[in-house]
């Protein structure tokens, strides 16, 4: 199977953690509409594996270890990661009521920081 130098690099980030559509998207500087294609493109391959969380679709290397054999994070980036979940499940909730576009701004600003903030120190949002 032959790679191209976009998906080596796609599967060079997904092997520091990065995991999401979203957060692909955040660190190639591209729409996460276009993360999903390639990640999608990849899975196609048998490259990544993809699994749902809620909502949300994550995607993993298909030769990398298990979730239990990653070393733990430290209790500061474990907490991040707990908010990062529970604002995504609230930001579910949100689309469904009739809240203002301030108020629904604030809250993608909260999830999107998290996810910097993750990204930044390469962990992933599993």
């Amino acid at each position: 199977m032959t790679l191209t130098d976009r998906e080596k690099h796609i599967i060079e980030i997904l092997g520091r953690g990065v995991n999401s559509p979203t957060l692909l998207s955040s660190e190639l500087r591209i729409t996460q509409s276009g993360a999903t294609q390639a990640l999608q493109k990849l899975e196609r391959k048998g490259v990544v594996k993809r699994t749902k969380v809620g909502r949300n679709a994550i995607y993993r290397l298909v030769e990398e270890k298990p979730l239990e054999d990653h070393a733990p994070l430290d209790e500061d980036l474990e907490l991040i990661k707990e908010s990062y979940h529970a604002l995504s499940r609230v930001w579910s909730h949100l689309l469904r009521l009739d809240l203002s576009h301030e108020e629904l701004t604030k809250v993608r600003e909260a999830r999107n920081l998290l996810e910097e903030i993750l990204v930044k120190r390469g962990k992933s949002l599993e």
